[in-house]
């Protein structure tokens, strides 16, 4: 088989050869024979992120598409008022784009991470050797436009409480694991994480959580936190009153 010489050559500052999660678990390469998709595995760049470290220079650059491959990554936009918010959390085999920009959006890595940087030449020449994965990467990326649609939904509830229920609601269905006493979120966040998640200050935030635990919305055991089946099962219904 031709090598893939439009590619980009795999990088040996945060690459590894060992725990290299496999491209044919992604849906991202559904459609690409297993032959090819050992070859990219061995070609592809992976770089390594650690929890709170800076985002590696090979992650920050414009005109890429970014496969998260192991971990969960926070992307962040500013607000008019230059506040940071959390748009959405990118959870392996997702994918998130800074192609027409002249650099990725703001991100931190939640947990460990691994992620591989593809240029703009690099997706040009995978589309056109394998058609399958335009169509792939257009319904990743459409994906990702109907979670900040639901997102955008979120932040405008006028209550902070409101917005920290529905967020809660929205990432548990995203990455949430099923227990006997409900839905536990497997994120270590701190108050201001949650905050910079629904665009409001630590404090508000601490204050929420309150009035959900307190009507039993949410059960929290540190920074663990699990909904519980009968909150998770109303969410379609009008929320329950708070107290004040």
């Amino acid at each position: 088989m031709a090598t893939l010489t439009p590619l980009p050559a795999r990088q040996s500052n945060g690459s590894t050869e060992q725990g290299r999660p496999a491209l044919s678990r992604l849906d991202l390469f559904d459609g690409i024979p297993r032959r090819d998709l050992d070859l990219l595995d061995a070609r592809l760049p992976l770089v390594r992120w650690q929890r709170e470290a800076d985002a590696p220079a090979a992650l920050t650059r414009g005109d890429h598409v970014y496969i998260v491959r192991q971990g969960r990554i926070a992307l962040s936009d500013l607000t008019l008022q230059g506040q940071e918010v959390t748009t959405t959390i990118v959870e392996p085999g997702a994918v998130y784009s800074s192609l027409g920009l002249e650099q990725a959006a703001p991100a931190a890595a939640l947990e460990a991470s691994a992620v591989t940087p593809l240029p703009v030449h690099a997706i040009e020449a995978l589309i056109t050797r394998y058609p399958r994965f335009g169509v792939n990467l257009a319904v990743a990326l459409t994906g990702r436009l109907a979670n900040l649609r639901q997102t955008v939904g979120i932040v405008s509830e006028m209550r902070v409480e409101d917005r920290l229920r529905r967020r809660l609601h929205q990432i548990a269905e995203q990455i949430g694991t099923a227990a006997p006493e409900g839905v536990r979120i497997g994120l270590d966040l701190t108050h201001a994480q949650w905050a910079s998640l629904i665009g409001a200050s630590r404090e508000a935030v601490t204050t929420a959580f309150g009035k959900l635990r307190a009507v039993g919305e949410v059960e929290m055991e540190g920074r663990s936190i699990t909904i519980p089946w009968d909150a998770m099962n109303a969410a379609d219904a009008p929320p329950a009153a708070l107290a004040s």
